[in-house]
């Protein structure tokens, strides 16, 4: 056999092998992609091809009440023009509210056009609505005990007055036969959402808040839940999350006004009912009424399969409870926190809670240029220069003041937190083992 042959058939052979390997690997990377193998990595979180994808993401905000005490209405009232304007009090949140999808906070009273009037009938001007609108927030939660506090006419008010701003409100129906909900979607994600205020329902069906009793209509029309009756609430919460989940809420929020004013821990009425509502399928909840800051946790129900995550009390958004007025004289009811949630859609259908944090608020109260108080909220957010972007700088101790309160919030809420963040990675790997890695 000559060279020529033998290099030949060399050749020949070496092709053939090529080719068989060639094929073998395009088998096997072919068959791991259909088995999801990754395609990029970015931090823990691992994307896919031809397998389950992030279909959209719901990211919400959540905070606490808008307390417009006298001090507040003189603050801002321009005797020009005989009007109210609040811009300030949004100043360092308006850009802030941008990073999320929808804003939510809790408006701690009445709203009126004439004779406003702050603690301990609350009646504040419309114009309040219109300036948190313009920073960001999207829906306003009305159940609380000072729902009644101008009275019948007052109650009817404020809820024209809320219509004719076109935000979204929940706690209070517009008509007997609306829902007691409200199911939000958002960037593709149906989130059910109720508001809930503690106060006393009489057998006759008359709802009380502060001990004010609500007509037989309104009586009808706010939200509002009885210590003394809880069972009736159970059972009509069951009905409403069944029905939500029928409608199609993928996620559900409840946003319960509870507990003990000035109190740093949570009651035993409102780990109870915290408990109640995860056996009942609600995913998060939010508290609020303390007018301090309280703490999170992670209630499981062995009943429902829930991992609720919640927070007892998010505190003040905007007061003038000083510390140097109040009988608690330690600075917590200056103090409140922006609670985000965000909500992740899955291609497969799945919705899932994807993350969850805080960021410590304080009301930064101090005398302007003109003589007159300001009252600021400050988001106290680490990535913020807050000396010098914040505004803080304005006064002589507000940067002090501002690391004061970021402390008191965070030893409240770093291991509920801690645990929360947790859990919810726990549930996304599980869920989705090949994706997220812990």
């Amino acid at each position: 056999m000559n060279n020529k042959l033998i290099k030949r058939r060399v050749l020949i052979v070496g092709v053939a092998v090529f080719f068989v390997f060639a094929v073998i690997f395009l088998f096997k990377l072919i068959l791991g992609l259909a088995k999801g193998k990754p395609s990029s990595v970015n931090g823990n979180v691992t994307t896919y091809k031809d397998s389950v994808k992030i279909v959209s993401e719901a990211k919400i905000l959540n905070t606490g009440d808008l307390l417009i005490h006298s001090p507040v209405l003189k603050a801002y009232y321009d005797e020009n023009s005989r009007s109210y304007n609040f811009e300030k009090i949004f100043t360092y949140l308006s850009s802030y509210n941008k990073n999320f999808d929808y804003c939510v906070i809790n408006l701690e009273g009445t709203l009126a056009e004439s004779n406003f009037s702050g603690y301990p009938l609350f009646r504040c001007p419309g114009s309040l609505i219109d300036y948190a609108k313009e920073a960001g927030f999207n829906m306003f939660l009305t159940a609380n005990n000072h729902a009644n506090d101008a009275g019948t006419e007052g109650f009817k008010k404020t809820t024209d007055i809320l219509k004719s701003k076109n935000v979204d409100f929940i706690g209070r129906k517009v008509n007997e036969n609306d829902k007691k909900y409200i199911i939000k979607e958002i960037n593709g994600i149906k989130v059910g959402m109720v508001n809930y205020t503690y106060g006393e329902i009489s057998d006759s069906g008359i709802a009380s808040v502060n001990g004010i009793p609500s007509s037989v209509q309104n009586s009808k029309l706010l939200n509002v839940f009885d210590y003394k009756k809880l069972q009736d609430f159970y059972s009509e919460q069951k009905k409403i999350i069944e029905e939500m989940k029928k409608l199609g809420a993928e996620k559900i929020i409840y946003y319960m006004h509870w507990g003990d004013e000035y109190q740093l821990k949570e009651s035993k009425f409102q780990r109870n009912i915290a408990q109640k509502l995860s056996d009942l399928g609600v995913d998060v909840i939010v508290g609020g009424h303390p007018h301090v800051v309280q703490p999170m946790d992670v209630i499981h129900s062995d009943i429902s399969g829930k991992d609720t995550i919640c927070i007892y009390s998010v505190g003040n958004a905007v007061s003038n409870q000083r510390k140097e007025l109040m009988n608690l004289n330690t600075g917590h009811t200056e103090d409140g926190v922006l609670f985000l949630v965000s909500f992740t859609k899955y291609s497969d259908g799945k919705v899932l809670t994807t993350n969850i944090d805080v960021v410590p608020t304080w009301v930064h109260m101090y005398t302007g240029k003109d003589g007159r108080k300001v009252y600021q909220i400050v988001p106290l957010d680490k990535k913020l220069d807050w000396k010098n972007n914040l505004g803080l700088n304005s006064s002589t101790d507000g940067f002090e003041s501002a690391s004061a309160s970021f402390e008191r919030t965070m030893k409240l809420l770093s291991s509920g937190l801690n645990k929360a963040k947790d859990i919810v990675l726990k549930n996304m790997a599980s869920a989705y083992p090949k994706i997220y890695k812990r």
